[in-house]
């Protein structure tokens, strides 16, 4: 379908130049003090022109989806510096749940907070599975630690050393046996029944996209970090899980495990909960390392 097909400029449109300005593939210019359709390279549906317009004057068809509810309703004012800077710093990696559920609503307002976030090239691919029950979890968990304990077989045995080294791999073996603390730490917490990886989570959210998207990592993490962000909100925390990642990608059990669809990868996993433990206060960060090109 060519982009005139769906995008309409009305007669109210005032010629403001906004659409021109803030589109990024460029299809609008002035003509006649108007907006019209000049390039018609495709459209990745965006949805700016349709925001940035003072009087309504774009009619986007493709943006009348099914899933979205609302009209575009006006913008309201935006929070202040402070208050945006509060509500990051608020944000805490929730390494302690206690048993309550998440609701179904609950997990519908999450995913909600992760359908908004910005894709590379609008491509809008990123799909979420939930897992909700703790016992799928644990399932999940008592397979990762069989996982961590080959591993541990791996690094400490001679012949391991001997191929890595064969291989060009003895840097990144070095490393693996360096950071072997961790995983030897969640193997003897499971042996006592202490969940260390999932932290007693009763629901899990993997984020995945097909491969073949522009940027599978930053689109699945960015829309893991407003759901983190937007957690609190709900009464609910949460933290990322790094070693579903790294397991899922090493390993063809928890492909068969997880069934993710085909060709998509496995980019980011949040443990989801309500907080055992309430923050009262934030954490100071380091001076940031900064530096600004221009200055004399």
């Amino acid at each position: 379908m060519s982009t005139e097909a769906f995008i309409e400029v009305l007669d109210n449109c005032i010629g403001c130049n906004s659409c021109v300005e803030v589109c990024p593939r460029y299809l609008f210019s002035l003509k006649n003090n108007k907006a019209v359709i000049t390039n018609f390279d495709p459209c990745h549906d965006c949805g700016h022109c349709v925001a940035v317009c003072p009087v309504d004057a774009i009619n986007h068809k493709r943006l009348i989806i099914k899933s979205l509810d609302e009209d575009f309703p006006k913008v309201e004012e935006g929070m202040n510096y402070a208050n945006a800077l509060a509500f990051i710093r608020q944000r805490r990696s929730i390494r302690y749940f206690n048993e309550k559920k998440v609701s179904e609503e609950q997990i519908s307002k999450l995913i909600e907070l992760g359908r908004f976030a910005p894709t590379g090239h609008n491509a809008r691919k990123v799909a979420f599975t939930i897992v909700k029950e703790r016992e799928q979890i644990e399932d999940i968990l008592k397979e990762m630690i069989v996982f961590f304990k080959e591993l541990q077989k791996k690094v400490s045995s001679p012949l391991w050393n001997v191929l890595a080294a064969l291989a060009g791999k003895r840097k990144s073996f070095n490393q693996a046996k360096k950071n072997m603390y961790r995983i030897n730490s969640h193997v003897n917490h499971w042996d006592k029944g202490i969940d260390k990886v999932f932290h007693n989570a009763s629901t899990l959210i993997l984020i995945h996209v097909t491969r073949k998207t522009a940027a599978p990592v930053e689109d699945c993490n960015i829309a893991a970090q407003n759901i983190l962000l937007g957690a609190p909100s709900l009464g609910l925390g949460g933290t990322f899980i790094g070693y579903l990642v790294h397991s899922w990608k090493r390993s063809k059990k928890f492909e068969e495990m997880l069934n993710l669809p085909d060709n998509h990868g496995l980019y980011a996993c949040l443990a989801i909960g309500y907080p055992k433990n309430k923050f009262k206060r934030y954490v100071p960060r380091p001076e940031p390392l900064v530096e600004i090109w221009g200055e004399q």
